[in-house]
């Protein structure tokens, strides 16, 4: 993507640009069948093709995790276990509770239940992904975690994620690509079935997380990282531009950057020199909200406007004079995070992506409920469902009440 200062309406059309997985899906569709078809012995075959190494064994047991835990030294495994309780802390304040109410006759409630297990797709070395997904999935209380990352050269994997995964207490397979998404779906000998993946990866990773959504549950089709900055021209343009250069380290980044002073513009590019990125001037702050509602990106930055927060609608997490990389890292908030604008319909992974709530009802009036159900029948019947209406005045008529407690 060039460096391009843009109108708003040339800026959308450049950031809204469409990045088809089409001709990832055709390649990848193959691989997803046969590791369907032929479970262990396919993905054994795409991992020595696509990754070079020759598996002899291909889940990381418990003894190697331990070993290859033990090598992270101490300042890393502190920042991990910081990172970790962040991430768990501010999940927990998202949980949501079960509730039961009595109402026209009815008992009426819902229980959020736990997904039973769930994949979780890491790039390799990506330890930090492993602590925005794992923990969320832990604090939601998902009882089985299986984590698929790809091998070094000599068959290894990253200590890090060695670490994490053991407090997670993960199961770990060395095994990535389109080959490992379609094991997580379809269950392998040696590699569970599971129920959801999330997580991210590169485009065939995306195109395998397509194929499979039919039959397992996905978090998205996530693409190239995202920033969108907003920047007061009070604000170190220096401390922007970093901010900028932090999230244009990921390959085929999308950055963006929204003023209303040319001068402190200006000053914002000249050290963005041989970067890709797309800005564009506005009015003033109020237009740059509209835009970034417009836009809806992964990532938004208001430099020295926080008090423009209650107006972000679409965006997949909002750092107020503060780096992105903060969310990438510590902050609490997932990093796995919408792209493509479709932070107009999702937000941040978190809690509720490993949670269903089972909404359920009981009559305990028959004479409170009368009036309820009669109006059911009658749009049963109004729809040409009758046994729908019949089951309905039946059972006033002659079913029975729960009486268990």
């Amino acid at each position: 993507m060039p460096s391009l200062r843009l109108s708003k309406e040339s800026l959308l059309n450049e950031f809204r640009r469409v990045r088809t997985l089409d001709k990832y899906v055709d390649a990848v569709r193959a691989i997803v069948n046969d590791v369907k078809a032929r479970g262990d012995e396919a993905v054994i075959e795409y991992t020595r093709k696509f990754d070079g190494v020759a598996l002899t064994k291909i889940e990381v047991d418990i003894d190697e995790l331990r070993v290859l835990a033990s090598k992270v030294d101490k300042d890393t495994a502190q920042a991990i276990d910081a990172a970790y309780r962040s991430v768990e802390d501010f999940n927990r304040r998202l949980m949501p509770r079960d509730f039961e109410e009595e109402c026209c006759g009815l008992i009426r409630g819902v229980r959020w239940v736990p997904i039973g297990r769930v994949g979780i797709y890491v790039p390799r070395g990506y330890f930090s992904t492993l602590i925005m997904t794992g923990v969320i999935a832990r604090v939601a209380g998902v009882k089985e975690l299986v984590v698929t990352t790809p091998p070094n050269g000599d068959g290894s994997i990253s200590p890090e994620i060695a670490y994490v995964a053991l407090k997670l207490n993960a199961r770990v397979f060395r095994v990535g690509g389109p080959q490992a998404v379609a094991a997580m779906a379809f269950g392998t000998e040696s590699i569970p079935k599971v129920d959801k993946i999330v997580g991210p990866g590169n485009a065939y990773v995306q195109a395998a997380k397509y194929l499979v959504s039919q039959y397992v549950g996905i978090d998205g089709i996530e693409g190239p990282t995202e920033l969108v900055v907003c920047a007061d021209p009070s604000v170190d343009p220096g401390v922007v531009a970093l901010d900028i250069m932090a999230q244009l380290e990921h390959n085929s980044a999308i950055a963006v950057v929204i003023t209303w002073d040319e001068k402190y513009l200006n000053a914002i590019e000249s050290r963005l020199n041989n970067l890709n990125y797309l800005s564009t001037l506005v009015d003033g702050p109020k237009d740059c909200v509209d835009l970034i509602n417009e836009l809806a990106p992964e990532h938004v930055t208001l430099w020295g406007l926080g008090n423009l927060i209650n107006n972000i609608r679409n965006a997949g997490a909002v750092s107020i004079s503060m780096p992105s990389a903060m969310i990438d890292y510590v902050a609490g908030p997932s990093h796995v995070l919408p792209t493509e604008s479709s932070a107009r319909w999702r937000g941040a992974l978190s809690v509720y992506d490993f949670l269903k709530p089972v909404a359920y009802v009981k009559a305990v009036s028959k004479d409170l409920v009368s009036d309820l159900a009669r109006h059911g029948a009658s749009l049963a019947v109004r729809e040409g469902f009758n046994n729908h209406a019949r089951s309905i005045t039946e059972w006033l008529l002659t079913g029975n009440l729960d009486k268990s407690s």
